[in-house]
């Protein structure tokens, strides 16, 4: 039987948190407005970029402001990551990957980052030619909590969702995979195991450090 492994990228993948914590505070210093940690950790951190602006700047936000302020914080983080020596990985990431593509398993990476991200991303951990298939923001009209990102996963791995996985740090990542009928196993990189156990996330953990891929199987399996 053939299983499909489905990863998000920031936060999942990459720890990705710091750079986008400077990139977002180089934005909010040019609005004037005071950027701190609690900002951070309360506004930004776990929420797809047109949420987190919208609770900034107002629901009345227009879409083109919305678009114009979307580019400058990815420029921004952009420009960090590839001036950045020490990218890492989640912890443990590169060995469960190993593990997936040394069985012969189906992988596919379903993000809501623009393409420059993705691809900065991946070059940095060495993990370029790594996924089988990748869906990013371009390949899709509506960004999560919306399934549309992992619907189109399982439509290019050619798979059903039962037999497939999604690994996921967010909130809206989480409803985005269970809303497309996907398990998913929590990564507690922005949020704590207490509220990606309230998404519904079938299992939860810090990272990947000692996960097996039997484990995981199992739990695709498991009715």
């Amino acid at each position: 039987m053939e299983y499909g492994f489905i990863f998000d990228m920031d936060g999942v993948v990459i720890d990705s948190n710091p750079y986008h914590k400077i990139a977002w505070g180089k934005f909010l210093s040019g609005q004037e407005i005071p950027f701190d940690d609690q900002l951070f950790d309360n506004v930004l951190s776990g929420r797809t970029g047109p949420t987190s602006l919208r609770m900034l700047f107002g629901e009345d936000l227009s879409q083109d402001k919305l678009d114009l302020y979307l580019d400058e914080v990815d420029s921004n983080y952009q420009t960090i990551l590839r001036e950045s020596e020490d990218v890492r990985p989640i912890a443990g990431v590169h060995d469960f990957l190993n593990q997936i593509t040394g069985n012969g398993m189906r992988l596919a990476l379903a993000t809501s980052a623009p393409v420059l991200n993705i691809e900065l991303g991946l070059q940095k951990l060495n993990l370029e030619n790594t996924f089988e298939h990748i869906v990013g923001k371009v390949d899709v009209s509506h960004g999560k909590p919306h399934p549309e990102v992992y619907l189109r996963s399982l439509e290019l791995l050619g798979m059903a969702a039962e037999n497939c996985i999604v690994f996921e740090d967010s909130k809206a990542g989480i409803q985005s995979a269970r809303s497309a009928g996907i398990k998913v196993v929590g990564i507690a990189s922005g949020h704590s195991k207490e509220e990606l156990l309230e998404e519904g996330v079938s299992m939860v953990v810090d990272d990947f450090v000692g996960m097996e891929l039997d484990q995981i199987l199992s739990l695709i399996r498991k009715n």
